[in-house]
């Protein structure tokens, strides 16, 4: 996301939540982090692991820093894989 987005763009309200992508290996490590996404007012999205994941989120992909809510994320995930 850009730095920006995610300056200013935070929600408490959990129905305008953008969302913030997560990807990695560790379980446990993954909940840590997407409750940080959570405190800071955004929707934390599991893409899976970091070999499968990360590559759904490189630059070029259709959900790279593109602001979206969470129904819109599912929706690409569920069509890229």
């Amino acid at each position: 996301m850009y730095y920006e987005t995610l300056r200013t763009r935070g929600s408490q309200s959990y129905e305008d939540r953008l969302v913030l992508f997560v990807a990695g290996d560790d379980a446990e490590a993954k909940a840590v982090v997407s409750g940080l996404m959570d405190e800071i007012g955004f929707a934390a999205v599991d893409t899976g692991s970091l070999r499968d994941g990360g590559g759904k989120q490189q630059p070029g992909s259709p959900i790279y820093n593109q602001p979206m809510s969470d129904e819109r994320a599912r929706e690409i995930l569920s069509r890229i894989g």
